[in-house]
This record gives C-alpha cells, sequence and structure tokens, in this order.
C-alpha cells in the first residue's frame, strides 16, 4: 500500500469510531489539526512562538481529566498567539471532544505515527478529501483532479495575482502553488548548467516561491482547514494569511484589487451569506468574480446548473457575463463528483476584455457528462477521466488554440455563437447528446446502489474489528 495512504488511513479511523458517539466529521478533523500543529511545531519553525510551558512533550505525559484540562488550556492560550497562523488556526477554538478519552484516543494515534516532513502536506490533502466522502461531512471538497485542470489550464505564472473568493479548504490555493514550483523548478533546470536533475529536485524539495493569493473562506472550520493546509504545503505570504476568514459578498468590492487569475466553485456558495438566499448567493459570487477581473484576467469557475438555465436575476447576469467578458469554454460535468452533494455544475473559462468590443463571440462546449458514469464514493473523478478535454482544450490559457469539431469522434466537443444563446435567453448548460438524459434519469438508481455500497464496506469494517479484538 502506498505509505501516504496508509498514513491518511490510520489518522481517518479514529473519525469514525467518534463519529458513532457523536462527534461530527469536523469536529474531528478541527481537534486533529489542532493537536498536529502543537506536536510538529518544531518541525514547522513555529516553536519560538509559542509559551515555554505549552509543548506536545508535556501533553502525552499527562493522562485522564489533567491532560482533558491542559488541552483545553493551550487552544485557548495558542488562539491569542501573536503569530497569525497560530492564530488563525486556534481561533476561537473551544474542544469539541466530550471525554477525556476522545482526547486520549486522538493523541494515541498521533503518537504512534511519524509523518515525514516532506509528505506532511500529501498526507493532510488526502485526510481531508477522504473525510469529505464520510457522512456528516462539512468540507465542500472539490475532486484534486478538477482543480488540478483549471489551474493548468488557466496557467497562473509567478507574480500575478490569483483569487478565490470561496475558498474552502483552500485546494486552489495549494494546487496554484505548487504548479508554480514546478514551472519554476522547469525554467531553474533549463537555465542552469547545475546538478543532475534528481539532485536538484532534492536540494529544491522544501524550497518556497511567494506566491500572491486573495483567498477568503466564511466558515470558521474550513478556515482552520485551509491554513493547516497551506501551513503543511509551505505556502507563505510576507503580508497576509493566504486564506482570510471572511465573506467576500460583505466586503467592499472596491477594495479589492483586480485579479489576473480567479479560480473558484460556487457550487456550495448558499453557505457564504445568511441573508442571501442560494441562487442570490451564487450570482452575487459570479458578479464579484467578473467585476475584479483586471482586463485580460482569466477565470475558471465552476456553477450549479441551475444557475446557468434560470431565467430573471440569472439570465441578467450570465447577459453580462457574455457582453463584459470572453467565455470561450464550458464544460459539462459529470453527476456525482461533488458526492455526497448531488449538484449538477458546469466549468466556464473566460476572460475580460481589454474594451468594450472584446467580448463573447463564440462559445466551445464539451459534454463530459453524456456516455460517462456516475461518480460518487467508490468512483471518483480521476486526471485520465479529464485528460481528453485537456487536450482538446488546448496550450492556450485564453482558449485561443485551433479548435475543430471533428477532433472529438463522440462528438461531445461543439460550439455555439452568441446569436444562438441569446436566442435561448442565453442559457449555457446546453446539451445536444441525447445519450446524457439517459443517465441522468438513472440518477436515483446508481445513487441507490452507492449508499447500499457504502452501507456494506462499513459493515465489513466492522466486522473486521470485531475479528480483530
Amino acid at each position: 500500500m502506498n505509505t501516504i495512504i496508509n498514513f491518511a488511513q490510520k489518522l481517518i479511523r479514529p473519525a469514525k469510531d467518534l463519529q458513532k458517539e457523536g462527534l461530527p466529521i469536523h469536529a474531528y478533523l478541527t481537534e486533529l489539526t489542532w493537536l498536529l500543529f502543537f506536536k510538529m511545531a518544531p518541525i514547522l519553525g513555529k516553536l519560538h512562538l509559542m509559551p515555554s510551558d505549552y509543548r506536545w512533550e508535556l501533553l502525552i505525559q499527562k493522562s485522564g481529566i489533567e491532560q482533558y484540562n491542559y488541552y483545553q488550556e493551550v487552544i485557548k492560550i495558542l488562539s491569542q498567539a501573536s503569530d497569525p497562523y497560530i492564530a488563525g488556526l486556534y481561533a476561537h477554538a473551544d474542544t469539541f471532544f466530550k471525554t477525556p478519552e476522545q482526547l486520549a484516543q486522538v493523541i494515541t494515534t498521533l503518537s504512534t505515527i511519524n509523518i515525514p516532513i516532506e509528505d506532511l502536506g500529501e498526507v493532510y490533502e488526502i485526510l481531508l478529501e477522504r473525510c469529505a466522502y464520510l457522512n456528516g461531512g462539512r468540507l465542500h471538497q472539490v475532486p484534486r483532479s478538477l482543480v488540478d485542470l483549471m489551474v493548468i489550464l488557466t496557467q497562473p505564472q509567478p507574480g500575478e495575482l490569483i483569487q478565490d473568493p470561496l475558498a474552502g479548504t483552500a485546494s486552489f490555493v495549494v494546487a496554484t502553488n505548487e504548479y508554480m514550483q514546478v514551472i519554476n523548478d522547469e525554467f531553474s533546470e533549463s537555465s542552469s548548467q547545475g546538478p543532475p536533475k534528481n539532485q536538484t529536485q532534492s536540494q529544491n524539495k522544501f524550497c518556497t516561491i511567494e506566491t500572491n493569493f486573495l483567498a477568503v473562506e466564511p466558515d470558521l472550520i474550513r478556515h482552520r482547514l485551509a491554513l493547516m493546509n497551506c501551513l503543511l504545503h509551505r505556502i507563505n505570504h510576507s503580508q497576509h494569511l493566504p486564506v482570510r476568514w471572511g465573506d467576500s459578498l460583505l466586503s467592499n468590492l472596491e477594495k479589492w484589487p483586480q485579479a489576473d487569475v480567479i479560480l473558484s466553485i460556487l457550487v456550495f456558495a448558499s453557505d457564504l451569506s445568511e441573508e442571501l438566499g442560494k441562487h442570490d448567493a451564487s450570482l452575487a459570487l459570479l458578479q464579484h468574480i467578473y467585476q475584479t477581473l483586471k482586463p485580460g484576467g482569466r477565470a475558471a469557475v465552476i456553477l450549479p446548473d441551475k444557475l446557468l438555465n434560470a431565467v430573471g436575476p440569472a439570465q441578467q447576469v450570465r447577459g453580462t457575463l457574455l457582453d463584459t467578458c470572453v467565455l470561450h469554454t464550458v464544460l459539462r460535468l459529470p453527476h456525482g463528483i461533488f458526492y455526497p452533494y448531488k449538484v449538477p455544475a458546469h466549468l466556464l473559462f473566460f476572460w475580460r476584455g481589454h474594451t468594450a468590443d472584446e467580448k463573447t463571440e463564440n462559445v466551445w462546449f464539451y459534454d463530459l457528462r453524456a456516455k460517462c458514469p456516475i461518480f460518487g464514493q467508490y468512483l471518483r473523478l480521476k486526471r485520465e477521466h479529464l485528460m481528453s478535454f485537456e487536450k482538446i482544450y488546448g496550450d492556450d490559457p485564453y482558449g485561443k488554440s485551433k479548435r475543430r469539431e471533428e477532433e472529438d469522434k463522440e462528438n461531445r466537443w461543439h460550439h455555439f455563437s452568441r446569436t444562438h444563446l441569446a436566442q435561448r435567453s442565453d442559457r449555457l448548460d446546453l446539451c445536444w447528446l441525447t445519450e446524457a438524459n439517459i443517465i441522468t434519469d438513472n440518477q436515483n438508481t446508481t445513487g441507490d446502489i452507492w449508499e447500499v455500497l457504502e452501507k456494506t464496506v462499513d459493515d465489513l469494517e466492522d466486522l473486521t474489528k470485531l475479528l480483530c479484538e
């Protein structure tokens, strides 16, 4: 078994036991994050920023109610730290553990696992993804394969300002930083006559480049997880945290700097603002995105289907997007990729024109939903499922690569004019492959199958545990 996956699975195991005792998955992840940071503070270079009488070694020496009380004191003290990373991780900290035994179980798990520093970020990211698939999850995790696709096709560059107004657990921040690290390493290797490639990679393993992010997450729990995700991936910024806690819709738009690249998912925008409905929050965020793009700035945004076919305000916002930006590519996403949330969605690629004459003329659509299986907990979206679209998209981040419909034998690839869209109320969920409807109609049946499989796997895990005791 892959060692990194093995580490992540060991960290997940207590979550299932504690969930049966009433501890939600997001609460477990929060506690695990606090304890993981406490243990790894010396490796992460944060130990000198913490009071000397609060150390992991002191925590594990205690037991029972003494350990429980000490832990509560630790998280309260660290929430007042001067370091913004530490203060953000422990902001408004209050333990979810109901008994000292619950705390001791997680501490024991962490004490028996020694994760190499170079694997910490990847293990944590896998942990977030796996926990997002468990019942009661609150993570709103996006498949990493889809995140990578959006980053690769928009090609963010060092020095550019990258924004995400709904950051979640910082998936786009992490993926963008890794992408820039790769292109930075490739440039360094091609422009120098230094040591062999494997030696250069080893030396650059922990080198970081400062990337200019402006990401915002309104949910406090997801914000804590986002900060830990960034910290373990060595993402630093000299002026501010890579992910801020706040509400993009409640911020002053005039104070937002114009972005070179915006990457975001609006499928879960219902959590963004309590005074706005789900529909209005998604619309407001889409407006926020194309208004904060600088001329020539590019964006990749995932939107729910309902936003792409509704009339009224949604139609007006789509019309403005088409008339003020160049929407060049739309990817119709398969069902089930945001499991357990059954939200059908599309991925839009567009850029903002420099003048009023630069606006949408033709839009290329790729239907990845038709003739495609429904994804879920046991069938997840992988890079290979997206390779055909990535290839046909082309190398130009503005969608200007030469495109031809006959390149795609299954006829997934088709373009429509702006006039054609206007005649259909500027709908952006166009479908021309009839088999897509057949699969959609079977969605409920397929969902039932996944639920049965999930229950069977849980029963087998419980049985295995009993046999091993």
